[in-house]
């Protein structure tokens, strides 16, 4: 892996793809009810704060990913256990968006189909990806980006065409206050899915360009905060805020609702497109993250784990929960009992030792 490089236009696809991933599809903010939009777009770009942190991490250590700088910060034996902790929350975060994706999988289409086939076939192809390597990924996502964002664009142009959208839906702002918006930023928004941009830096030591390379993802962050948010606001200017709050996939009808000159429907297999694609990814990325480390920390050949790590991924995915409903209520606790531990805490600690050693390093003039 050593010599794997991911281009600049490679990252910011990559980067997108992930952060679109199952959250363009699922109810983001939706207890803020009209409001759902702006805690999303504020959560966003608070969400961009803590990767600012892994930015300063990357530039003191840019040929190290997180497993090996927390053992040169913390020690071999206690940065080895935060390494691996990490390992397993890479490991975790993948069987969890196996589960989300399968499960909406089944949901959509193929409601006959036994959910293991589903998470089976998909883990297999994220295994055959991520055995290639992640430069083979990074390319990959630059077709694939390019793909949703034409279908991304064709739907939008089809809806406002349709003459569905009606923006007094969302109408008035902070109808509840401001205290919802402030606590599903506090609770959900900044988290998911923008704190989970800590598995980049088991990445980002393969950037091809050290100084624009950081940047572009930051870019990449911020436009898919739109493109959530756009989201979000085309679900409840459409659909209404009840009939949002009671589907798990909002963005299905919503785009079941084009119909123009009877001639151009049922265009919502576009949006299972744009959900196997962006599972597939973020699925991908937290796989890769989680083989980086284990290479690193336990010394073993990139590949050699990339197959037992797919049925490690796929039993976790199994075992996760006994139902969908219980599935997303422990994703919604891990947002703030589990996450800020890893997103916050451990990189705040990296970080301030990081500075003092910098400090004590630092030439002193007389």
């Amino acid at each position: 892996m050593s010599e794997v490089k991911i281009g600049i236009f490679q990252c910011f696809t990559l980067t997108l793809l992930f952060d679109l991933g199952t959250a363009m599809v699922v109810n983001l903010g939706v207890d803020t009810g009209k409001d759902a939009w702006l805690a999303v777009l504020i959560g966003g770009i608070v969400g961009i704060l803590p990767f600012m942190g892994y930015v300063y991490l990357y530039k003191a250590y840019p040929k190290d990913p997180l497993s090996r700088y927390a053992r040169k910060l913390l020690g071999k034996y206690l940065g080895g256990v935060v390494a691996l902790l990490f390992i397993v929350l890479f490991l975790m975060m993948a069987a969890r968006d196996l589960r989300d994706g399968s499960t909406m999988l089944v949901m959509a289409t193929m409601h006959r189909t036994p959910l293991f086939f589903v998470s089976l076939l998909m883990v297999l192809s994220c295994a055959y990806v991520a055995h290639k390597g992640v430069e083979v990924l990074a390319r990959t996502s630059l077709l694939f980006g390019i793909l949703v964002m034409l279908i991304g664009g064709f739907c939008g142009l089809m809806m406002l065409f349709s003459g569905k959208i009606n923006l007094l839906r969302i109408l008035p702002l902070f109808q509840n206050g401001v205290m919802p918006v402030i606590r599903s930023i506090l609770i959900q928004n900044y988290m998911f899915p923008f704190g989970e941009m800590i598995c980049f830096t088991m990445l980002m030591p393969y950037l091809m360009d050290s100084r624009r390379g950081p940047w572009m993802i930051i870019g990449a962050m911020l436009f898919s905060t739109l493109l959530l948010s756009l989201t979000t606001v085309l679900n409840l200017s459409v659909l209404g805020v009840d009939i949002v709050a009671r589907s798990p996939l909002p963005l299905m009808p919503t785009i079941s609702k084009i119909s123009i000159s009877d001639f151009i429907q049922r265009l919502d297999v576009l949006v299972v497109m744009v959900l196997i694609i962006g599972v597939f990814f973020k699925i991908t990325v937290f796989y890769i993250a989680a083989l980086v480390g284990i290479s690193d920390l336990f010394g073993l050949p990139y590949r050699t784990m990339a197959y037992p790590a797919a049925l490690i991924i796929l039993v976790m995915s199994m075992l996760n929960a006994r139902g969908f409903t219980e599935h997303l209520d422990e994703g919604k606790r891990l947002l703030y009992t589990v996450f800020p531990v890893f997103v916050l805490a451990i990189p705040a600690l990296l970080i301030i030792i990081t500075a003092v050693k910098r400090h004590r390093s630092a030439p002193r003039s007389d």
